[in-house]
């Protein structure tokens, strides 16, 4: 079976000097190449279930590998003939030398039978809690540090929408902090599918990695953001109590959260540049009772949460409702006929998902309209900007076209900038090009 590559590649220098660049596929198998001269060291699968999928990128550190591990069960949950649901997320730890297996959390216990779904088919749970982002290494503590999404059907369980402290040597739980409790959810809420939990949830995932930083006293501070809008400080020191919470975006509208996902707040990830946060919000143009879209860009101080700056982005073109699209995977099931001019010339949507790069002067945005800006750290001054959703030709001399900046963050390198341009996913723009920048001092 072909299956091409899915996750970013991890550069992994051994304890023995060998370097090895390892990566996912899209069937969840793990593979290690040898840097010096590209024949396969290893390979492993790393499936938990049918469903696995590798998101997040592995994380190596000494001659360890962690590998998050992701369920795109949440997605085919929306399809009446699925029985729902019985996968879920967690963190395998592998041998970089060999590819052995050293342990795996797991983020829920086994799914059993729990009922009957809404159409009487059998409903199983506990389930989901998957790991979509890049486990952060804490060196010091002997610990690695993971976010979770929600779980697919009911139960809940207190291990979703949760910073979770793992022991790196065993595996074993160390403490864990549950932003929102009972967030039970799947895309069988898009449209009142059978499979949709009773009380669903917001869909309230952790999308972003964790960030361990130091104050300006030396003590250490973990960062995390929600897709709620809510981003969270963790005293790593007192077992993840909250030291401060700042909401920078209202994804999460109100009490009665039942299948109300917004797909706005914070998703792929945040940056720190020296005392301050800097975080995205999505925030597409849904229509919900009492959301209050504010896409853009904040910078908060990392003792307090307080609010440096904020800076808004907008679309800049007028939309007519017929080219606004179904929430996310209700579009791809659709099979709506879109006008690729049209979507490209002005796009629905135009928030920041995408991961935030920063210098100690510079902080570098992705949008899902295709724009890159560049603002300043200190004033939040919008210093450049660029549009990537338009045609190119490459170095190699083959036409192509940007698009949608989602997900990944841009990489910085010297003085290049690089930039994956091009997210088709959940009615985007389409595209695919890796763009390259000169930094300029």
């Amino acid at each position: 079976v072909l299956s091409g590559v899915r996750s970013a590649i991890t550069v992994a220098e051994l304890d023995s000097g060998k370097t090895l660049l390892v990566f996912a596929d899209s069937l969840a198998n793990i593979y290690a190449v040898n840097a010096a001269n590209f024949e396969v060291e290893w390979q492993t699968a790393a499936q938990l279930y049918e469903t696995s999928v590798i998101t997040g990128s592995i994380t190596h550190h000494g001659d360890q590998l962690f590998v998050p591990v992701s369920s795109y069960e949440v997605a085919v949950s929306g399809s009446p003939d699925h029985v729902c649901c019985k996968s879920h997320g967690g963190v395998i730890a592998l041998d970089a030398q060999d590819g052995a297996q050293q342990w795996a959390w797991h983020g829920t216990q086994d799914a059993t039978l729990q009922g009957k779904n809404a159409a009487g088919d059998n409903l199983y749970g506990p389930s989901g809690v998957s790991v979509w982002s890049t486990p952060t290494v804490d060196a010091e503590r002997g610990l690695i540090y993971i976010g979770t999404g929600e779980n697919l059907s009911h139960p809940a369980t207190d291990t979703s929408d949760a910073i979770v402290a793992l022991d790196m040597a065993t595996g074993e739980q160390a403490w864990l902090f549950q932003a929102t409790a009972g967030d039970a959810w799947n895309a069988a809420c898009l449209n009142d599918g059978a499979n949709c939990p009773e009380d669903a949830g917001g869909d309230f995932d952790f999308g972003a990695s964790v960030i361990l930083a130091r104050l300006a006293d030396g003590r250490d501070i973990l960062l995390a953001g929600q897709k709620s809008g809510d981003v969270f400080a963790l005293d790593p020191d007192n077992a993840g109590a909250l030291l401060w919470q700042r909401r920078v975006s209202n994804a999460a509208i109100g009490p009665d959260l039942h299948k109300t996902t917004t797909n706005g707040g914070i998703h792929w990830g945040m940056s720190t540049s020296g005392q301050r946060l800097l975080v995205s919000a999505s925030d597409p143009e849904r229509i919900r009772p009492g959301y209050d879209p504010k896409p853009g860009i904040h910078a908060l101080d990392l003792a307090d949460g307080a609010v440096h700056w904020f800076r808004p982005v907008e679309r800049g073109c007028h939309i007519p409702d017929e080219n606004k699209p179904l929430v996310g995977l209700q579009n791809m099931r659709a099979g709506k006929v879109i006008d690729l001019a049209t979507q490209y010339a002005c796009s629905f949507y135009f928030g920041l998902s995408s991961a935030l790069t920063s210098t100690d002067e510079l902080v570098f945005a992705g949008s899902l309209d295709g724009k890159l800006r560049a603002y300043d750290i200190a004033s939040g001054e919008l210093l450049w900007q660029t549009a990537t959703a338009r045609p190119f030709t490459g170095v190699n001399g083959v036409a192509g076209h940007g698009g949608a900046i989602d997900v990944s963050g841009q990489v910085l390198a010297g003085d290049w900038l690089y930039v994956q341009s091009g997210y088709s996913m959940f009615g985007q723009l389409p595209g695919n090009v890796l763009l390259a920048f000169r930094v300029k001092q």
